[in-house]
C-alpha cells in the first residue's frame, strides 16, 4: 500500500514538473489570437500609433501661410487631443520648400500651391525629380496672385514693370515660380529685364515703403495684410494680368483661372484689378498611416469656424470644393473621410 502511494506521489510530481516547464516555454506573440489566414498566416489587429508630434510647414513672415498655418494648427490640436496628435506650425520658404521637406521626412505636413504640387509630382519646374513621398489632404483656400507697384512708376500692366527692382517671391516659394511664369508669358526675362529680389512678403512690404524696391509680387489671400500695410504710407498701383498672359499660362497649367480684385478692396484702389488665382492645399507625407491622416482631415475640415475666428481666410475651409484643383494623389486617410461625407474622390493613380 505504501509502495503504491509513493508511486502515485511520484507520478503527480512529474505531471506538475512538466506543467511548470510548459509555462516557461515561448509565449504566443501579441495578437496571435487573430483568425488564421490561408497558408497559416494571421492578421494582427492594427497597432495604435501612440502620441505623435507632427510638424507642418507654413510660409514666410507677412504671408498668408504663416499666420493661417498657426491658426490651423491651434484649431486642429484642440480637436486632436483625444487622438494624441499634436501639430506644430513652422515658418518656412512656403510651397516648394514645404514639399521638399515633407519628401525627405523633415516635415509631416505643409501648405502648398496646387501648381507647385503638380510640378513636384511630375518632377518639373523647381523639382529635378518626382517627389514621391507627398500626398494631398485637400484644398485650404483660393490663392490670388497680386502685383503691386509704387504708384510713381505708373505701372498698370506686367509689361510696364521692365527695368524695375521687384520682389518676385521668397526663395522656395510658389510665388517665385508663378512670377517666373507670368514674366515669361509677358516676354520678360527676370534675369535681364528686371532687377529681381527674393524678399519675404513682410520684408518686401517694408522695402516698398522705404523706397528700396519698386514693386512686389505676392500669392496671398485677399485682402493681404502685407499689402494693406503698404497702403498706410504710400500710394500703390495694382498691376493687371492680361488675357493673353493668362491664356499662355493656361496652356500648360489649366488650373489657373481669372480673378478680379474689386475696386476698394485696398485703400486707394480706385479700379478693379484683373489677376489670376489657383488653390492652396494641405499636403502630408505619404508614409503617415491612414488613421492619423483620417483624424487630421476630419479635424481640419471640422474646425473652419475656429480658424476663421483667428484668420479671415479660415472661412474658405469648406468641404464644398475641397478637392477642386487637386493635382496629386490623395492620401487614403483623407479619401476615407471624404467618402464618409459622400464626396467623390478622384482616381489616385
Amino acid at each position: 500500500m505504501k509502495k503504491r502511494n509513493r508511486l502515485l506521489a511520484l507520478a503527480l510530481a512529474c505531471v506538475m514538473t512538466l506543467g511548470l516547464l510548459a509555462g516557461c516555454g515561448p509565449k504566443e506573440p501579441a495578437g496571435s489570437g487573430a483568425p488564421s489566414q490561408p497558408g497559416g498566416s494571421s492578421t494582427p489587429p492594427p497597432a495604435s500609433a501612440g502620441p505623435q508630434d507632427l510638424v507642418m510647414g507654413t510660409g514666410s513672415s507677412g504671408g498668408t501661410y504663416y499666420a493661417l498655418g498657426a491658426a490651423m494648427a491651434n484649431a486642429m490640436n484642440n480637436k486632436l487631443a483625444d487622438a494624441q496628435i499634436n501639430i506644430s506650425a513652422q515658418v518656412s520658404g512656403a510651397s516648394v520648400e514645404n514639399l521638399n521637406l515633407i519628401n525627405i521626412g523633415e516635415m509631416d505636413l505643409g501648405i502648398s500651391m496646387n501648381n507647385v504640387a503638380a510640378d513636384a509630382h511630375a518632377g518639373t519646374g523647381a523639382f529635378s525629380a518626382p517627389v514621391t513621398n507627398v500626398m494631398a489632404i485637400g484644398v485650404v483656400y483660393n490663392e490670388v496672385y497680386q502685383i503691386v507697384a509704387n504708384a510713381k512708376t505708373g505701372a498698370k500692366n506686367v509689361e510696364d514693370l521692365k527695368g524695375l527692382k521687384i520682389a518676385i517671391g521668397p526663395a522656395g516659394s510658389g510665388t517665385l515660380g508663378l512670377s517666373q511664369k507670368v514674366f515669361a508669358a509677358a516676354g520678360i526675362d527676370p534675369d535681364k529685364d528686371i532687377q529681381p529680389q527674393s524678399d519675404s512678403f513682410g520684408d518686401a512690404s517694408a522695402k516698398m515703403q522705404d523706397g528700396h524696391i519698386d514693386a512686389a509680387c505676392n500669392v496671398l489671400a485677399v485682402p493681404a495684410s502685407s499689402i494693406q500695410e503698404m497702403t498706410t504710407s504710400m500710394d500703390l498701383a495694382y498691376v493687371n494680368i492680361s488675357d493673353d498672359i493668362l491664356a499662355t499660362i493656361q496652356a500648360d497649367a489649366p488650373y489657373f483661372t481669372r480673378k478680379v480684385i474689386p475696386a476698394g478692396t485696398y485703400n486707394g484702389q480706385t479700379e478693379d484689378c484683373n489677376t489670376i488665382t489657383c488653390k492652396a492645399a494641405l499636403y502630408c507625407a505619404a508614409t503617415l498611416d491612414e488613421e492619423t491622416v483620417y483624424q487630421i482631415t476630419k479635424a481640419f475640415y471640422e474646425t473652419g469656424d475656429e480658424v476663421a475666428a483667428a484668420h479671415a481666410t479660415g472661412k474658405e475651409i469648406q468641404l464644398e470644393g475641397c478637392l477642386d484643383g487637386i493635382t496629386t494623389p490623395i492620401h487614403p486617410g483623407a479619401a476615407r473621410y471624404f467618402t464618409e461625407k459622400g464626396i467623390t474622390v478622384p482616381d489616385n493613380g
